[in-house]
């Protein structure tokens, strides 16, 4: 084992990739969203709602097809010898899942109340089949703290998207037209991964080793199917209770309010596993984990505050006013969407840990409250009971549990709970401006500008030296390990 100095060349890798990490995810996030804006001026809610049932089943699917196994190369001493083995596994996984989805595209469209979905399922079912290509070669990136390559191959394969989506949209191809955009950015980012890596795809099979990383692999491959089934259990039902083209304003309010876990979630998981899983001791990776969530939290904070308070100027403004009931949906989803960015961030250090029981455990407990309580939410409310469903979910059962489970491994609750109280007894005030400030029906973008004013100067700008404080400790952390044969 090899310890790095401060200065030495880990801790400035890290460094240097949670800098590209945020940079590059904040700019794809953008990219994304203004392609999201062009769709939306030019295809209709109901046929976005038919591309919506696609992309929650290629969701889904998409997430077991991973199995985990990157993780595993990730966390590996030395990933060489394993990698032939989980090509193998992760390949012959996604073209199996893409042959089911094929299959079963009929059935899962009508369980949706959708049948104009079956041939946009059917085609983003390839992109499943290409996704078992990238496992190894986007683990080797990772291991590495290359996020500037991952940047940029993400960056062309959502070039490939949109060339491909607008020019099928423009020549009057509706949501099948999206599902073709999906398929060219996957097979784009799986060739440009092994351009980077300078490898080729290589594949082979050790039953000792297959055994070893499936008992890792297999509870967390489970966990993640349900986190993302969480997130994709709502649209089903906001379908079946409200209709597709309510689900179209329910999944674009999602989307927005996933800009905190997309720009910051993103970037910091792929930089906290490797960390995390290579830190020196179990008390240092406890301290990593500590003094991570005052910054974090702020920031999220910040965002979802924003997101939240803007929900109406911000949506109308930017996709049209035909989408202004999504901003009903939004207002909740904003505050969900930066509990998510905290909770990913636990999950992975329980995964760096080696507790994907306990992630999975969380899961399936989150699966069980959410179900029933979404079905209420949306029953009772609409699109504002589906959003304001998950906050309550989140803190009524996931929070709790993820604190039993960060108690076992040495991290008793007040020690996390401590941190987040400044940044959240600060929103309040924040809060209630901008709910005033609402309420003076002003137009919608001076109230989008004034709403964003008051963020910044009654939350932002009055926490500025306490997070710069807190971010300093946390830049001060005692360094990682390398384990040997870490590739550079």
């Amino acid at each position: 084992m090899t310890t790095a100095t401060n200065d030495g060349p880990v801790a400035g890798r890290v460094s240097r990739g949670l800098g590209w990490g945020l940079g590059g995810t904040i700019a794809m996030r953008v990219g994304s969203v203004l392609f999201g804006i062009l769709v939306a001026r030019l295809v209709a809610p109901e046929e976005f709602g038919v591309y919506a049932v696609a992309l929650t089943v290629w969701t889904i699917l998409s997430t077991l097809a991973d199995l985990g196994l990157g993780a595993d190369l990730v966390r590996a001493a030395d990933m060489e010898p394993r990698a032939p083995t989980v090509a193998s596994i992760g390949l012959g996984v996604s073209v199996s899942l893409g042959v089911t989805m094929v299959l079963a595209a009929e059935p899962i469209a009508l369980a949706f109340g959708s049948p104009e979905s079956v041939d946009v399922i059917r085609l983003m079912a390839v992109s499943i089949a290409v996704f078992g290509f990238t496992i190894v070669p986007s683990a080797r990136l990772t291991r590495a703290y290359r996020q500037g390559a991952l940047f940029g191959i993400n960056a062309l394969g959502l070039l490939a998207s949109v060339v491909v989506s607008l020019g099928l949209i423009l020549g009057g191809v509706g949501a099948e037209a999206l599902a073709c955009g999906q398929i060219a950015c996957q097979s784009v980012i799986a060739v440009g991964l092994f351009v980077v890596t300078r490898t080729v795809p290589r594949l082979g099979y050790d039953p000792a080793l297959a055994r070893e990383s499936l008992v890792f692999c297999l509870p967390l491959a489970a966990a993640n199917l349900l986190s993302w089934l969480l997130l994709s259990l709502d649209n089903l039902i906001v379908s079946r209770t409200l209709g597709p083209e309510q689900l179209g304003l329910y999944v674009l309010a999602f989307n927005i309010s996933s800009w905190p876990m997309s720009a910051l979630g993103a970037a910091i998981r792929v930089v906290a596993l490797p960390a995390f899983s290579q830190a020196s001791s179990p008390e240092v990776r406890n301290r990593g984990l500590v003094l991570c969530i005052a910054p974090l939290v702020t920031v999220s904070t910040l965002i979802s505050l924003g997101l939240a308070a803007a929900a109406i100027p911000l949506v109308t403004l930017i996709y049209g006013d035909r989408w202004e009931p999504a901003a009903a949906a939004l207002t909740g989803l904003a505050v969900f969407g930066g509990s998510r960015v905290l909770l990913d961030l636990v999950a992975t250090f329980l995964v760096a840990a080696g507790e994907t029981r306990a992630v999975l455990a969380v899961q399936v407990a989150w699966v069980l409250a959410m179900v029933p309580a979404m079905v209420l939410g949306v029953t009772r409310w609409g699109l504002a009971g589906a959003g304001w469903t998950h906050v309550a979910v989140v803190v009524a059962v996931v929070v709790p549990l993820y604190l039993r489970a960060l108690g076992k491994v040495g991290i008793p609750p007040g020690e996390l709970l401590r941190p987040v109280v400044v940044p959240l007894v600060a929103a309040v005030p924040a809060a209630i401006a901008c709910i005033w400030f609402n309420g003076l029906g002003s137009n919608r973008l001076l109230t989008l500008v004034g709403v964003a004013a008051l963020v910044l100067a009654l939350y932002g700008l009055p926490l500025l030296r306490w997070w710069r404080a807190r971010f300093t400790q946390l830049r001060r952390l005692e360094p990682v390990s390398v384990p040997e044969g870490t590739p550079s």
